[in-house]
Formats: structure tokens, sequence, C-alpha cells
């Protein structure tokens, strides 16, 4: 009996997945056909076309240099000994960037949760927490170029009230304490785990309870794993201003990461493949007063590169950890199979 509820809620997960992946995918076409009926198509293809073929191969070139960055601090956040080598760490960052194509919100990031788990005997909590950490890290590096871009473009910057950079300002806060505060971390555990009763929400029970772990394991390598994602997300805005360049678009490098970063917030939204559409539009209206909207879209063209490259770069890789996976799941259900 209990195998066949076991079978069931797997199965339901796998539909509901399923069904997140293809309104994901329908949003974002819904998004990019919206936009481009209101572009001239014929000026976007020729932005592209008479880009600096130099600048361009440059440019998209450091999509390798940031992925290995990302794999580095991966390897970093995660527990000693749960990955053999940044090696380990740098193909694991490529199967997820693969997966992320494939279902909805990055849930692709949680097979490094999962081989981080089974590799380095790390508990469950722990593994989810390295994910939203990198994350949160993410979101404060990207939060603070794009305020001190604000702060020294102020006079070119004046498309968003001043009530939206403040209220972003909160929000890089509130991640910059989660980030490095074991008191916050031990305050929200204590409160999420009188809020969620036992067996409710589990994964959100488990991150609260693995996150002032993970926060006392990296208590060492915090104080480098932050400046260290200020680096990667500097190298990513660099990359993006390098696009500009690229199409030869003359926006001064304050306003492309201002605002560039906040059309990547956008795309973040758990609502699209790999921030299709909404990244896109977002460049478009951000963008308005600086360029046309045609090079806007062709310079998202170029930004959705980096979405999807990696993957294909991750998708000779995905094999083997599959295969692991598949084959846990299928030594699991025997055994749920046995017990019943």
């Amino acid at each position: 009996m209990s195998s066949d509820v076991a079978t069931s809620s797997a199965s339901t997960r796998v539909r509901g997945r399923t069904r997140g992946a293809l309104l994901s995918l329908l949003v974002s076409g819904g998004l990019i056909y919206l936009l481009y009926r209101t572009l001239n198509l014929r000026q976007v293809g020729e932005a592209l076309l008479t880009a600096d073929r130099l600048w361009l191969v440059i440019s998209i070139g450091m999509i390798l240099p940031i992925t290995a960055l990302r794999a580095i601090r991966f390897f970093w956040v995660a527990p000693a000994g749960a990955l053999p080598g940044i090696g380990e760490a740098f193909k694991l960052t490529l199967v997820s960037a693969a997966l992320n194509v494939f279902v909805p919100a990055k849930a692709g990031d949680l097979i490094k949760s999962y081989f981080v788990a089974k590799r380095g005997h790390t508990t469950t909590g722990v593994a989810i927490a390295i994910i939203v950490y990198e994350r949160l890290c993410d979101m404060f590096g990207l939060i603070f170029w794009c305020l001190l871009g604000w702060f020294v473009g102020r006079p070119e910057i004046t498309s968003l009230p001043t009530a939206f950079w403040l209220l972003l300002g909160g929000l890089g806060a509130v991640c910059g304490i989660l980030i490095s505060s074991e008191t916050a971390a031990g305050l929200w555990r204590a409160v999420m785990m009188r809020m969620i009763p036992e067996g409710k929400l589990r994964k959100l029970r488990q991150l609260a309870v693995g996150w002032p772990d993970l926060l006392e394991v990296l208590r060492s390598r915090r104080q480098w794993i932050v400046p260290f994602s200020l680096l990667l997300w500097l190298a990513h805005l660099f990359q993006i201003w390098l696009f500009t360049v690229a199409l030869s678009l003359h926006i001064p490098f304050t306003v492309c990461a201002s605002l560039s970063a906040i059309a990547l917030m956008a795309g973040q939204l758990p609502l699209t493949v790999a921030g299709l559409g909404t990244r896109d539009v977002a460049l478009v209206v951000l963008l308005a007063a600086y360029v046309a909207p045609e090079s806007a879209a062709a310079m998202g063209v170029l930004i959705s590169t980096r979405n999807f490259l990696p993957p294909l770069i991750g998708l000779p890789f995905m094999r083997p950890y599959m295969a692991s996976v598949i084959e846990d799941a299928r030594r699991w259900r025997r055994g749920a199979e046995q017990t019943a």
C-alpha cells in the first residue's frame, strides 16, 4: 500500500513539473510574440548581423570563465569533502544549467544539492540551503552593482522613481543579513519551526533547519565568498556591457550595469524559460531612453546566449548524473516495495 502511495506521489510531482515547464514555455512564447510584433524584425536582424565580430566573440566567450567562477564558488560553499574537486563542481554547474532549461523556477539546481548530500553525507537541509545561499549571494551581488551604478550615474538614470531604488536597497540589505548573520538564521529557524507543522512544506522546513548549520560550516569562508560573489556579478555585468560595444551602442557602463541588472532580476521570476521574455521586455522598456527598441531587443538576444550556451555544453555531462539519480530512485522504490 505504501509503495502505491509513494509511486502515486512521485507521478503527481512529475506531472506537476511537466505542467510547470509547459506553462513557462507558453509564457515565454507569449511575451516574445507580444514584444516582437511591435518591433521591426529586419532592424533587429541587421543589428545582430552588423555587430563587431571581434567584440562579439570576446563578449560571448566570457560565458566560459564566468561559468568557471560560478563553479569555484559552488565548490567553496559546499561542505568540505562533499565534492572531490573544482572539476566536479564545474560539471554539476553545467548539468544544473541544462536541467534549468527544462524545469521551472531553476529547480534544476537541486541536482547539485542531491549530489552534495549523497557524496558528502550532508544533511538534506544543509544541501538545500547551499543552493539558496548561492542564489541570495547572487541577488546581493546583483543589487549591489545595480545600486552603485544608479548612485554613480544618477543624472543619466531617470526612468525609475527614487522609491524603487530604496525598496531595492532594502531587499539587498535583507539578502546581506541572511547570508552573513548566524543570529538571523537561528531566529528564522525558530520562526519557521513554529509556523510549519511537522510533515507540511517539507523542503521549506528542511531549509529552515539547515540554514544555521550551513552558516556555521561557512563561518571561516563567508568573509571571502561574499566578495567573490561581488566579483562574479561584476564580470556578468561587464559582459553585458561588452554586448553593447559589439552592437555599437553608446551606453555608459553605469547605466548599462544598473538597468541590465534590473532586467536580469526580472528574468529570475519563475514564470518563463531561462528568463526569456520577461528579461527581453524589461530591457526594451528600461533602455527606451538610450537606444532604439530594436537595438535593445538585439541586446536581449545576445544576453540569452548566457542562458543557453552553458546548457548546451552541459548536455554531454548529463547522462552519468541522471543515470545515478534514476538508479537511486529504483533502489529506493524496490526498498519501499519490500518494506510494504
